[in-house]
Parts: C-alpha cells; structure tokens; sequence
C-alpha cells in the first residue's frame, strides 16, 4: 500500500496515497504500521483517509491492530476524511465508537 508520512509538531500524519484499501495490501500495510509504531514509539498519530474511495474490512482490521499496537505506548490514533462509502462501512461497522473521526487535518492535529 502507498502511504507517505509528514511529522506536525509532534504528531504523525500518515496519508494513504491510493484509492482503494483492500485485501491485496491490507497484509503489509498492517505490518509496516505496527514495525513504524514500535520503532518510533509513535504516540499521536493521524491517519489521512481523504484518498481512499474504498475500504474493505481486512483495512478496517488494520487499522484496529494499529490502534491496539498505538495504546500500549499510551498513545492514539486519529482518523480524518473518510468518504462516502468508507464511512458507512466504518458505521456499519461500528469503528466510530472506537477511533476519534475528524472531518479535516487540522481538527484531528487539535483534538491531541
């Protein structure tokens, strides 16, 4: 999966750079995200979804293992920009009641 990273003061913004998180590249996307959070002893992180039209529950799961992995060094993540058709699948789902959900970056940024 294509994502770029930028730090912002002293949060993490993660952009996923493509258009649909899927199965085919949930399995390293997880896998990165998990080795970038143990190395960095990441703590704020803000996850940039405005690219991605689709999202399949294999990503939702992910992101979920990013958040377990966030929590024990006693930070969060923050989710921003979900279109349409992911955020029904995230309220579908239920995720809203697990991750903070911003409408723009600089809202998410704030909310730390």
């Amino acid at each position: 999966m294509k994502y770029s990273l930028v730090n912002e003061n002293d949060v993490t913004v993660l952009k996923i750079e493509q258009n649909r998180a899927t199965f085919e590249t949930t399995k390293e996307f997880r896998q990165n995200l998990t080795k970038l959070i143990d190395q960095n002893k990441w703590r704020k992180l803000v996850i940039d979804m405005s690219n991605v039209e689709f999202a399949d529950s294999s990503f939702l799961g992910s992101l979920i293992t990013g958040l377990k992995k966030i929590t024990s060094n006693q930070g969060d993540i923050r989710l921003f920009g979900l279109q349409a058709a992911v955020k029904t699948m995230v309220e579908l789902t239920r995720l809203y009641r697990v991750f903070e959900i911003f409408n723009t970056k600089e809202e998410a940024l704030n909310s730390f």
